[in-house]
């Protein structure tokens, strides 16, 4: 049988030693799992419903949708927050990490209330992009920064910088990493097992909507195969 945790492609990184669980007993635990889910989080089924009207797949970012629908949160303090039925629920992603600090850490709402009394927004230079700029470079050990708005952009501009220093176009990429939404990124984040190829040299899953350029896929961990590249 070939499931997530035996297959020898995308996942074959897993444990020899793991013993896949009888498909029929995962099936009837998730049902009955979805039928609790759908049992105690009606008002966000209300939410997701409302919110189809207004927004791509109901959400801001694709990411956040799944079937039946997502949760729908109305606030959060510390390391928990609470969905619109009511119920607190553990935050284990803290904002992919934006949120380490806690939210609403009182610190951090100091300095937000603080800065509301000068401008947030300037659109030119300010000592306050500076002296942000400088705290990461002596805390990280960098030279510079530049801030964007998002991972995306932030990716696109790297590979902007080294394609002009190196005069080099193509890009490596891990099979099944994910680096944001731009082109040659998106290549290959979750790839149908039937179109990657051989688990020593993969096949780069490119949708036909991507225009990725020139784009090489290795194994995540694979060492010889990378330095075949």
């Amino acid at each position: 049988m070939l499931t997530q945790s035996n297959h020898k492609q995308t996942f074959r990184f897993v444990p020899s030693t793991s013993v896949p669980v009888d498909p029929q007993r995962v099936e009837a635990i998730l049902k009955q799992e979805w039928e609790l889910f759908t049992k105690s989080t009606g008002k966000s089924a209300e939410e997701s419903r409302r919110s189809f009207k207004s927004l791509p797949l109901g959400v801001t970012s694709s990411f956040q949708h799944w079937d039946p629908y997502p949760i729908s949160i109305v606030s959060a303090k510390g390391a928990y927050m609470t969905d619109v039925d009511g119920r607190q629920l553990l935050d284990l992603s803290m904002g992919f990490g934006a949120m380490f600090a806690g939210h609403l850490n009182p610190t951090v709402i100091e300095e937000i209330q603080s800065s509301l009394t000068t401008g947030m927004l300037f659109v030119t230079p300010s000592p306050i992009s500076t002296d942000a700029a400088e705290r990461i470079c002596t805390r990280f050990g960098i030279d510079q920064v530049r801030f964007t708005n998002s991972g995306t952009e932030s990716t696109m501009y790297a590979v902007r910088v080294a394609r002009s220093a190196t005069e080099k176009m193509g890009i490596l990429k891990v099979e099944g990493g994910y680096h944001g939404s731009y082109d040659p990124f998106v290549v290959s984040s979750k790839p149908s097992l039937d179109k990657i190829g051989d688990p020593e040299d993969p096949t780069p899953a490119i949708d036909s909507n991507l225009v990725p350029g020139d784009i090489y896929v290795v194994p995540f961990n694979n060492i010889p195969a990378l330095e075949r590249m």
